[in-house]
């Protein structure tokens, strides 16, 4: 199930200083984990819980008793963690799902299809328009809510979710200059590098219309291929060949990509992703 929570803050790509999108900047504070061990891959899901199942209540994800949020599409999934550094709190995920044909099983589906009706598509733009092994769906993306929100006082930092007392500690809401946005664009950099490093060109995502906004200031085109539908707010399939996004990244985003691109291909390069071998 395609689903963001990263909502258009009064900070925008267009109004970030410059020095945010320094790769020095983000390798200084921020780490990209492909969750490829199960705790790894719980932290993702944990992260997803308190975002999607605690703060929004959305009904999504399979029913359990372990405070994580998950579903049949993460066993078919590259799952990216983003972790702050100097608090040593993930404060971002993002997945994104694969079509692994496999002998003998039925082909896997993107989690869009299973609820957005197909007739609402425009022609041409059903994923199954394009070959299966070369196309995926970006979903679950979420932020730390306590990042998301506005800065708290010195005490109430001092919570479960930054559990660092120092006066000298340094919050992600501090370390991105109040500037959340920053975060939905690297996850969605992230997303980027990982589908044109397993060979997934064709990329949908179900976005909040604003949300798609948001990304084009970025200087990431999602093309609307759907109407509107009602499905944890107002969502709309989106499309993006990532080739296409690559080659037309604004120049002052090009090297914070890179340097994403390059934590994340080393990674892959030893995954099980057979696809980025």
């Amino acid at each position: 199930m395609g689903i963001t929570t990263i909502k258009p803050t009064r900070t925008s790509p267009d109004t970030l200083q410059e020095s945010t999108f320094s790769p020095t900047f983000f390798n200084d504070h921020f780490t990209l984990l492909i969750a490829q061990t199960p705790d790894e891959q719980y932290r993702a899901f944990a992260l997803r819980h308190a975002v999607f199942i605690e703060e929004l209540n959305y009904a999504i994800g399979n029913e359990n008793t372990l405070n994580i949020e998950c579903d049949a599409h993460d066993q078919h999934s590259l799952l990216c963690l983003l972790h702050h550094n100097a608090t040593g709190i993930d404060v971002g995920c993002v997945r994104v799902v694969l079509i692994e044909p496999v002998r003998g099983r039925p082909l896997c589906s993107l989690p869009l299809e299973a609820y957005y009706p197909a007739p609402l598509f425009m022609p041409d733009t059903h994923p199954h328009a394009f070959s299966s092994d070369k196309t995926c769906e970006v979903s679950r993306l979420a932020v730390h809510p306590t990042v998301r929100k506005k800065p708290l006082s010195r005490p109430e930092l001092a919570s479960q979710d930054f559990p660092s007392t120092s006066p000298t500690a340094q919050t992600p809401y501090e370390s991105i200059k109040e500037s959340p946005a920053l975060l939905s664009l690297s996850l969605f950099l992230a997303a980027t590098a990982m589908v044109g490093l397993s060979g997934r060109h064709h990329v949908f995502a179900m976005l909040e219309p604003r949300f798609s906004r948001l990304l084009k200031a970025s200087g990431l085109h999602f093309q609307q291929v759907g109407g509107v539908i009602n499905y944890c707010g107002s969502r709309a399939p989106y499309y993006i060949d990532q080739r296409v996004a690559e080659a037309h990244l604004p120049k002052r985003i090009v090297p914070l990509y890179h340097t994403i691109k390059t934590q994340l291909a080393v990674q892959l390069l030893a995954s099980f992703c057979p696809a980025c071998r």
